[in-house]
């Protein structure tokens, strides 16, 4: 698995990192898995702490985004934060995880996996793609 954030993504989360959100807000990635890739395609803030959408807030969302939340950016999340995302609701869900100082985040994708117990499996981002030249 890899991830590609399109450039409507990209500035949604540049947005984010201007407005300095506290530590543990999140936000839904919108998308869709293409093959062995996680394509995200918006970001759409939407909460603050440790709470997140269990089964039940995800099956609700899928009546606005079929199949279109494919995860969640967490700024700087706290333990609760972390903890909330490792279970069965988020399994093999993309998480983005915005770290380090607050002007300068730095994003590290993860997907949800289970082994015994839920943990964050690090994954690349995509490569970039090269620009065409037209002589």
């Amino acid at each position: 698995m890899d991830v590609l954030i399109t450039p409507a993504a990209r500035l949604e989360i540049e947005a984010l990192k201007v407005l300095r959100p506290e530590p543990s807000t999140w936000a839904l990635l919108i998308g869709h898995k293409r093959g062995f890739r996680y394509v995200v395609e918006h970001v759409f803030p939407a909460g603050n702490g440790r709470r997140l959408p269990d089964e039940r807030g995800l099956a609700g969302l899928e009546t606005i985004w079929p199949g279109r939340v494919i995860g969640l950016l967490a700024v700087r999340p706290r333990a609760e934060l972390k903890r909330a995302i490792l279970g069965p609701a988020w399994y093999g869900k993309l998480v983005l995880l915005a770290t380090s100082p607050a002007k300068a985040p730095v994003l590290r994708p993860f997907a949800v996996e289970f082994e015994r117990k839920f943990f964050l499996d690090p994954v690349p981002f995509a490569p970039a793609a090269k620009e065409e030249t037209h002589e």
